[in-house]
C-alpha cells in the first residue's frame, strides 16, 4: 500500500514548507516539509528549495522509508485513510518511535474503539527539548494527533 495523495496532503499541512533550512523542536537540521537532513546532504545548509523539490523530497521520504515501515509492519489489512494516518505518525516520530506505540499494536490487532485509537495517537502530543532534554506536552502535536485519529477512524 502507497500513501494518497489526501495522506502527503496531511503530512504538508502538518509539517509545513520552509525553503531554507531550519532546526526542528528536536533540534535537527530540517528542510522542506519536514525532512531530516542526513549526512551526505550538506547541500541543504545552503539550498532553498521550491515548493516543488520540497514535495518532490517528501514523496521521496515517505515512500523509500516511512511508508514502507508502516507496510512492513502493519499485519493486517487497514482502508487507505487508516494507512495514511499511520505514516503521517510514523513520519513525524520516527520510524522507532513509531514500532513501540500502541498506536502500531491497535492496528495490528484490528477494531478498537475511537476512544482508544484517539488515546493512543494521543501519546504522542509531547516535544523533548534539545537542551534540557525535558519533556513537555505540545499543543500543535495534540492537535496533529487529534486530526491523524480523526483521519484513521474516518
Amino acid at each position: 500500500m502507497k500513501i494518497s495523495d489526501e495522506g502527503l496532503a496531511l503530512i504538508k499541512k502538518e509539517e509545513a514548507f520552509r525553503a531554507s533550512w531550519y532546526r526542528c523542536a528536536a533540534g535537527r537540521p530540517t528542510i522542506g516539509y519536514g525532512h531530516v537532513i542526513q549526512a551526505g546532504e550538506q547541500r541543504y545548509y545552503t539550498a532553498r528549495l521550491s515548493e516543488a523539490e520540497a514535495s518532490a523530497l517528501l514523496r521521496a521520504d515517505v515512500d523509500k522509508q516511512y511508508g514502507a515501515h508502516v507496510a512492513a509492519h502493519v499485519h493486517r489489512d487497514v482502508t487507505q485513510h487508516q494507512f495514511d494516518a499511520l505514516v503521517s505518525l510514523c513520519y513525524n516520530i520516527g520510524t522507532a518511535g513509531f514500532d513501540k506505540s500502541s498506536v502500531l499494536a491497535l492496528a495490528n490487532a484490528g477494531a478498537s474503539t475511537p476512544a482508544v485509537i484517539k488515546a493512543a495517537f494521543g501519546l504522542w502530543n509531547k516535544v523533548t527539548d534539545p537542551t534540557t532534554k525535558v519533556k513537555r506536552v505540545s499543543t500543535g502535536l495534540t492537535a496533529r494527533r487529534a486530526r491523524e485519529a480523526a483521519l484513521y477512524l474516518s
